[in-house]
């Protein structure tokens, strides 16, 4: 019966250190980044919340469920699947994190505004973009990755499309610090060395929509050959995080015109800053080796 108890209440306190992460979390971020990704209900509940969230404040769960003609557990298990024991917990954050405690500064452009309008709208969306991110990253798995990536005796990044900037610009910071790192953004040699990859490698897919098909395979094909992987991704809940043994997701809205790489940039900072300065010495050391090399080349 006492090591019963002691479970109960092991359990009981495991579940509040988890709801007091979340309840860190802004509800109403999570519920935008992983809109896309929701199964059908899911999405019900989720729009519904977003756009009546002060009505479901003051809901029970009975009354949620038949304005919405959804099953009671259906709501009861989309609340825990955002970290919370349950519905009360679930209006708890919505209380919390009402909109009108949240600085928006979302407004429409028009043909008539000027560079200078037009302008810091721009930086305001990015900035407003970088504090929600900030908010929602998970700062365990951003150490984790550093780990890893400083133990590696080789790193490969994987990239198509838009992301194969990004993957680019990852492998020249590393490689700036005397890392053994690569980036690869062509579809079929993605997975020749994936296939060539073993256990002392890091493979590093980055794909905003979690769903670019070659870099899933990649991963896939890294995992298979003993590597780490690790996912870099906008969206959680997607088929990446299914092939990656470390997911680093990004708040990134769906924004017309404006791309979610000042986030994506932002994280690799982090990440190359972190590296550099677990080898310190060596880094500032192949940095001052990097600008005497380059010094040929500037004009005078």
């Amino acid at each position: 019966m006492g090591m019963v108890y002691k479970r109960a209440l092991w359990y009981n306190g495991e579940n509040k250190r988890r709801e007091a992460r979340v309840m860190e979390k802004n509800l109403y971020m999570l519920l935008e980044g992983m809109y896309p990704s929701l199964h059908r209900v899911e999405k019900k509940i989720a729009g519904y919340v977003l756009a009546h969230a002060e009505a479901v404040a003051g809901m029970s769960v009975q009354q949620l469920a038949r304005e919405l003609g959804v099953a009671e557990s259906s709501i009861v298990r989309f609340s825990k699947s955002v970290g919370c024991t349950g519905f009360a917990a679930f209006k708890l954050m919505l209380v919390k994190y009402a909109p009108s405690a949240t600085r928006t500064i979302f407004e429409e452009l028009t043909p008539g505004d000027d560079a200078a309008t037009v302008t810091k709208k721009v930086f305001s969306r990015n900035i407003d973009t970088l504090e929600r991110a900030l908010g929602l990253l998970d700062f365990d798995r951003i150490g984790q990755a550093v780990d890893w990536m400083d133990a590696a005796e080789r790193i490969l990044f994987f990239g198509l499309g838009a992301s194969a900037s990004i993957a680019e610009d990852f492998y020249i910071r590393l490689m700036r610090i005397g890392m053994n790192a690569q980036a690869v953004t062509d579809a079929h040699l993605s997975q020749i060395a994936a296939g060539m990859l073993d256990s002392r490698a890091v493979a590093v897919g980055i794909t905003h929509t979690g769903r670019t098909l070659e870099v899933v395979h990649a991963l896939a094909t890294a995992r298979e050959q003993g590597a780490r992987t690790i996912a870099i991704t906008g969206i959680p809940k997607t088929p990446v995080e299914r092939t990656a043994d470390l997911c680093l997701e990004l708040y990134s809205p769906e924004q017309l015109f404006i791309s979610p790489r000042v986030a994506q940039v932002s994280l690799i900072d982090s990440l190359y800053v972190g590296l550099a300065l677990r080898r310190k010495a060596s880094a500032l050391s192949y940095v001052g080796r990097m600008d005497t090399s380059l010094e040929d080349f500037r004009l005078k």
